[in-house]
């Protein structure tokens, strides 16, 4: 599977391509991408544990406690380790804020991405930020194939967020996800490499990043 569940968030496992031994740092413009740590589990826990940032997500459970974001953190650095699924912590550069998440994983050939940002810092960009970031590193240096993401289907901001870092829309799988007592239909979205080499071609600015190595420790 390129994704599993935990009682907290999103948790990416498989066997992606290891860019090196530490956990990878991406800076764009605005964020920094950085391994979570568990003095982070209080501001997860109050970002997602917001029902309005909760209902829409597939793979988020609600309501949530510190205890609960402890125990998904405390995956992330066993799961890179095993086969390098990036879960990202997502700050604001200048203020050093964390507003959301990014992740990535699977294998070689596809892998599959899912997010979330506190809903004080929603219609800033971030999502598709860091978004274009995590996908340029994707392909530029993990030699991934594709890059697959989806949403529930009434979460239409989702999809344009999607849309604008270059994903096509491949779908609907209806009747998909039990959420909130009933049944979701649920949007499909991937991106190629070669359809993120004409993105990059139409909108440089939006893939730029730089990567760094890890000083934030293992998460643990």
């Amino acid at each position: 599977a390129l994704r599993g569940r935990s009682e907290r968030g999103v948790f990416f496992r498989g066997d992606v391509k290891k860019i090196s031994p530490a956990f990878p740092v991406l800076l764009s413009t605005r964020l920094q991408l950085r391994p979570f740590t568990v003095d982070d589990c209080a501001e997860v826990n109050r970002l997602v544990g917001d029902k309005d940032v909760a209902t829409p997500l597939i793979a988020v459970d609600y309501p949530y406690t510190e205890d609960k974001a402890r125990r998904w953190i405390v995956k992330h650095a066993p799961s890179y380790d095993a086969g390098g699924a990036l879960n990202f912590a997502v700050d604001e550069r200048d203020s050093g804020v964390l507003v959301g998440f990014i992740g990535i994983g699977g294998n070689d050939s596809q892998a599959g991405m899912g997010y979330w940002y506190g809903k004080q810092f929603w219609g800033r960009g971030y999502a598709t930020e860091a978004g274009c970031a995590t996908i340029a590193f994707a392909f530029e240096e993990l030699a991934i194939e594709q890059i697959a993401a989806s949403h529930l289907t009434g979460n239409r901001a989702s999809g344009r967020v999607l849309q604008k870092m270059g994903m096509r829309y491949q779908g609907r799988r209806p009747h998909y996800y039990p959420k909130w007592d009933q049944y979701c239909d649920k949007d499909e979205y991937a991106i190629t490499g070669a359809d993120y080499l004409r993105a990059r071609e139409e909108k440089p600015e939006y893939y730029r990043y730089r990567r760094i190595v890890s000083d934030c420790g293992d998460g643990r």
